[in-house]
C-alpha cells in the first residue's frame, strides 16, 4: 500500500489571503503592517505538512465500513464508500511550533493575527497534499471525508485514523486528545478517495459561521444523507 509524507514544506503566505481573512481594507492598513511583522517573527516556526497512507475497505454494512482493521460508524462514510476497494487516510497540519508560539502570545490582537496566518499555513499544506495526490498518486479529483464534519461520524474516530496511520503521523509531530481532536487544532484528518463524483461534506453540515467552509449547506442533500 502506498504511503507519502511531506514534512519540508516551505511556507508561502498568500498576502491577498491574508488580507481578506484579517477583514484590512488593504495591504497600507496597520493591522496589516503589524500582520507583516509578526509573519518574519513567526516564518520559521510555520511547518505545514501532511502524511498519506492508503488503506484497504472492508464491506460496507448498514451501520459503517472497515477501513483495514478499524471500524468507523456512520452511514453517510459506508455510503460514500461502499463502492470503493481502497482509500486513503490523511492528516495535514500547519506545525505544532506555532501552535506554542500562539499559546504563549499575550496579546490578543497578536494571537488572532497568527492564528489566521496558521491557518493559511494549514491551508498550504491541504493544497500541497492535492496536488502530490495527483502528481504521484495519479488521483486527479478526490472526496474528502472527515470526522466531526461528516453529520452523522463522530470526531472521536480521529482516533481511530491515527492508529490506522501509526509510525507515519509521528513525522508531523501531531497527536490526537481523547476527545479526537487534534493538537494543534489548525490540523484536520479523514478519508479521501478517487472520484470525480461532485460532494463536499460542508454540503450536509449544517454549522454555521464555519472558516472552513467549502460549499454552501444543501438541505435537500442533508436530510438525504440523514435518511439513508
Amino acid at each position: 500500500m502506498r504511503e507519502l509524507l511531506n514534512n519540508k514544506i516551505e511556507f508561502i503566505c498568500d498576502l491577498e489571503a491574508l488580507c481578506m481573512r484579517l477583514h484590512c481594507e488593504d495591504m497600507e492598513s496597520e493591522l496589516f503592517i503589524r500582520a507583516m511583522e509578526l509573519l518574519e517573527e513567526a516564518r520559521p516556526l510555520l511547518k505545514p505538512a501532511f502524511a498519506i497512507k492508503e488503506l484497504s475497505l472492508g464491506l460496507a454494512s448498514e451501520n459503517g465500513i472497515a477501513i483495514d482493521d478499524q471500524f468507523f460508524n456512520s452511514k453517510i462514510v459506508a455510503n460514500k464508500l461502499k463502492n470503493e476497494k481502497n482509500a486513503f487516510s490523511y492528516i495535514a497540519t500547519c506545525g505544532r511550533e506555532i501552535s506554542k508560539y500562539i499559546e504563549n502570545t499575550e496579546d490578543a490582537l497578536d494571537q488572532y493575527i497568527l492564528d489566521q496566518i496558521a491557518y493559511l499555513a494549514y491551508l498550504q499544506a491541504m493544497n500541497q497534499m492535492t496536488q502530490e495526490s495527483e502528481s504521484k498518486l495519479g488521483i486527479k479529483r478526490q472526496i474528502r471525508l472527515c470526522p466531526g464534519s461528516i453529520i452523522d461520524w463522530s470526531v472521536a474516530d480521529v482516533k481511530k485514523i491515527f492508529a490506522l496511520m501509526d509510525g507515519l503521523y509521528q513525522n508531523l509531530d501531531v497527536s490526537v486528545l481523547s476527545s479526537g481532536l487534534i493538537d494543534p487544532l489548525k490540523s484536520t484528518s479523514g478519508v479521501f478517495y478517487a472520484s470525480d463524483e461532485e460532494f463536499e461534506s460542508c454540503a450536509i453540515c449544517p454549522r454555521a459561521n464555519c472558516e472552513t467552509r467549502q460549499m454552501e449547506f444543501n438541505e435537500e442533500l442533508h436530510d438525504k444523507m440523514v435518511n439513508l
